[in-house]
C-alpha cells in the first residue's frame, strides 16, 4: 500500500510538472546562433526575452506572465522563444542590441534574423500578447517604422510614432528627435505636429535643437501660450540638474547653474530656484524644502498650477505640521481654480482628509470620482480615499 501511494504521488508530481512546462513558454537552452538556423528550418520569427539577474520585473514576468496558459500558447505557436542574461552568455550580442532597460523583448524575423520589432519593460498578460500581435504585424513593427524615416516618407505623425517606439524600446530618441528638429525651417518648427514632438519627446538640454527651442520662446508662446512653452524649458532644465544631483556631479550641478544665472532666459530664476527645492526632495531634506517652498511658490507659481499641484502633494505626503499644511491646502485649491482636473482635486481632497476636515474632503473626492468616470480614467486611488474620509469623525 506505502509503494502504491508512493508511486501515484510521484505520477501526480510528474503530471503536474510537464502541465508546467506545457503551460509556459518553452524557451529553448540554445545559443541565438542555434536558434538562427532553427528560425530558418521551422520558418519562424525569433523572441529573445534579454533579461538581468538582478531584475525584478524580469522574474515577475516568468513567474506570472510566461506560465499563462494563454501566452504559451500564443509565444509557442509563433515563435522560437530563447532568453539570454545579457550581462552574461548574451553580453557579446549586447553590443549590437545595447539592452540597457529590462527585461526587454526582441522580435527577430527569418531568413534574415533582423530586428523587426521591441519594446522593454515589465508587461501584464493582455500587454504581453498584444506585444506579440505587434511584432508579427508589419504595420505596427518597430522595423517599418525605421524604414519609413530613414527612407524619408514616413508623416509627421509617424515619424512622431517612431520617436516614441525608440523610447519604448529603451533606445535611444534624443539624437534622432535632435536632428529632425534641427533639420526643420523655421515656420516648420512651430507647426503643431512638430510642436508634438518637440514638447512630448525632447528630453536633452544638451543637444543643440533644445538652444533653438530656446531661441523660437517668443514665436512658440504667440502660438501655444506662455505656459506651456515655459513648462516645456523648466521640464528640461529640471531634468538635466537632478540627473546630476542623482550622480552626485556637484560640480556639473553648480556650472549648469552659474551658465543659467548669467544667462538672459527669462525663466532663468525659476529654474534655479525649481531645482534647488526639487534637490531638497531629492535628498530627503524636507526642512529645507518647506524652507524653499514658500518663496517659491509665491515668487514664481501664483498661475502655475502644475508647480502649486506638486508642491502641494509633496506636502501632503512628508508634512505633518497643521499650519504648513493649510498652506498648501491653499495652494491645491488654486490649482484647481486655473484647472478642475482630476490630479489637482485629488490632491486638494488628499491634504483635507489630513486636516481631517471631512465634509470638505468628501465633496472634493467625490469631484474627484466624477472627473475621473467622465475622462474614463481609473478612479481606484480617490476610490480608496472617500472610504478613509468616510471614517474620519467630523471635526468640522
Amino acid at each position: 500500500m506505502k509503494k502504491i501511494s508512493l508511486l501515484l504521488l510521484f505520477i501526480s508530481i510528474s503530471i503536474s510538472g510537464y502541465s508546467q512546462l506545457r503551460d509556459s513558454i518553452h524557451f529553448l537552452p540554445i545559443t541565438f546562433d542555434e536558434a538562427i538556423v532553427k528560425a530558418k528550418a521551422d520558418k519562424k520569427p525569433i523572441f529573445l526575452h534579454a533579461y538581468a539577474s538582478w531584475c525584478h520585473y524580469c522574474s515577475e514576468m516568468t513567474e506570472k506572465v510566461y506560465t499563462d496558459i494563454n501566452v504559451a500558447n500564443f509565444y509557442n505557436k509563433n515563435f522560437i522563444n530563447i532568453k539570454m542574461d545579457m550581462e552574461k552568455e548574451g553580453k557579446n550580442l549586447n553590443k549590437k542590441l545595447k539592452v540597457q532597460n529590462f527585461p526587454a523583448h526582441i522580435f527577430f524575423d527569418y531568413p534574415a534574423t533582423t530586428m523587426m520589432h521591441r519594446e522593454a519593460g515589465k508587461k501584464d498578460v493582455l500587454d504581453f500578447i498584444t506585444l506579440g500581435y505587434d511584432a508579427l504585424d508589419t504595420t505596427k513593427q518597430l522595423r517599418t517604422f525605421e524604414r519609413k524615416y530613414f527612407s524619408k516618407t514616413a508623416t509627421v505623425p509617424e515619424i512622431y510614432t517612431y520617436f516614441k517606439m525608440l523610447d519604448r524600446a529603451g533606445l535611444d530618441n534624443q539624437t534622432g528627435v535632435n536632428s529632425y528638429l534641427l533639420g526643420l525651417s523655421d515656420e516648420e518648427l512651430l507647426k503643431q505636429e512638430n510642436w508634438r514632438i518637440m514638447y512630448d519627446l525632447f528630453k536633452d538640454v544638451d543637444m543643440p535643437a533644445f538652444n533653438r527651442v530656446i531661441l523660437n520662446r517668443d514665436a512658440y508662446q504667440q502660438i501655444y501660450t506662455e505656459d506651456s512653452i515655459d513648462n516645456k524649458i523648466l521640464g528640461v532644465y529640471n531634468g538635466a540638474l537632478m540627473t546630476r544631483v542623482q550622480k552626485l556631479d556637484t560640480l556639473g550641478y553648480n556650472d549648469m547653474i552659474s551658465k543659467l544665472g548669467k544667462s538672459k532666459l527669462v525663466i532663468a530664476d525659476k529654474i534655479i530656484a525649481y531645482a534647488h527645492l526639487n534637490r531638497a526632495k531629492m535628498k530627503s531634506d524636507w526642512k529645507n524644502y518647506q524652507e524653499l517652498a514658500v518663496p517659491f511658490i509665491e515668487k514664481f507659481c501664483q498661475n502655475d498650477y502644475r508647480r502649486l499641484n506638486e508642491v502641494a502633494y509633496n506636502y501632503y505626503e512628508r508634512v505633518i505640521d497643521r499650519e504648513q499644511l493649510v498652506k498648501a491646502e491653499a495652494w491645491a485649491k488654486a490649482a484647481v481654480k486655473m484647472g478642475d482636473k482630476v490630479r489637482h482635486n485629488y490632491t486638494l481632497a488628499c491634504i483635507q482628509y489630513k486636516l481631517q476636515k471631512k465634509e470638505d474632503a468628501m465633496i472634493v473626492c467625490k469631484h474627484t470620482i466624477y472627473l475621473a468616470k467622465m475622462a474614463g480614467v481609473e478612479s481606484k486611488t480617490a476610490d480608496l480615499l472617500l472610504e478613509k474620509i468616510e471614517a474620519l469623525k467630523s471635526t468640522e
